[in-house]
């Protein structure tokens, strides 16, 4: 029986495409537990990656013993230890979110109040922000969100700081990022699916409310007067400077 390609990466892991697949389940389980068997001595392990348009393929996979790595909506990839001490990665692990303190140059701090669940009151007023989409820089992503739930366009000023917890959706630990940010105090468009209100507020009034979160506080108060890292490019760092973020003090 004909066997895979074995397509090597620097970790001595097999990898399977899908432009090797062949067209009948057949043929795809032989050639697999063929080569399943003459590769247990020279590799790791093997990656397949199986696209949703052969999903008559998994369960051929499963039975030699694949196990589910992670997926997309378009593929899927498997994966199986051939050697029992070799080192297999695991998928992502964490979402990532972005959290503002928009500041204007007179004082005030740019706030939203997210509409409530069905039966629920409305939360107190918050950092603007949201996650971080696929292949997208912190900075790009955070004045994204401030322009889509206020309407206001905002420049990146610093990184203050972040927040680690394990409880974030689907299971992940979250890594909240959060940025200081400069506006004009423009009047505040809120986005209609997702807030309620946003507006200015007066940051010495706002960290004296009784109703703000304490770590809302102290993130605003980070910003004014707190340690700040900025953005820095390194001559000769990676391809070029728009492959990497670094922030340093």
């Amino acid at each position: 029986m004909k066997l895979f390609d074995a397509i090597v990466n620097p970790y001595n892991g097999c990898y399977i495409g899908p432009e090797q697949l062949p067209d009948t389940v057949a043929e795809f389980a032989g050639r697999l537990a063929a080569s399943v068997d003459a590769w247990h001595q020279r590799y790791a392990l093997i990656w397949l990656e199986i696209p949703a348009c052969r999903a008559e393929l998994i369960s051929v996979a499963l039975e030699l013993g694949f196990t589910f790595h992670h997926c997309t909506p378009e593929k899927l990839m498997l994966s199986k230890k051939l050697q029992a001490d070799s080192y297999l990665p695991s998928a992502a692990t964490h979402s990532i979110g972005v959290g503002a303190v928009v500041l204007s140059a007179s004082g005030k701090v740019l706030l939203v109040q997210e509409k409530p669940l069905e039966g629920r009151s409305p939360s107190y007023f918050k950092l603007p922000g949201g996650m971080v989409d696929a292949k997208e820089y912190l900075v790009d992503a955070v004045i994204r969100e401030v322009l889509e739930e206020t309407g206001v366009a905002a420049s990146f000023d610093s990184f203050l700081g972040l927040r680690h917890h394990h409880q974030g959706q689907f299971g992940a630990s979250n890594l909240y990022m959060v940025c200081r940010l400069s506006a004009e105090e423009t009047e505040p468009t809120p986005e209609p699916g997702e807030i309620l209100q946003a507006r200015w507020f007066d940051c010495a009034d706002y960290l004296a409310d009784p109703n703000a979160s304490h770590y809302n506080k102290l993130l605003v108060q980070t910003a004014i007067s707190g340690a700040r890292l900025y953005s820095h490019k390194v001559p000769g760092y990676m391809k070029g400077p728009d492959d990497y973020e670094i922030f340093t003090g």
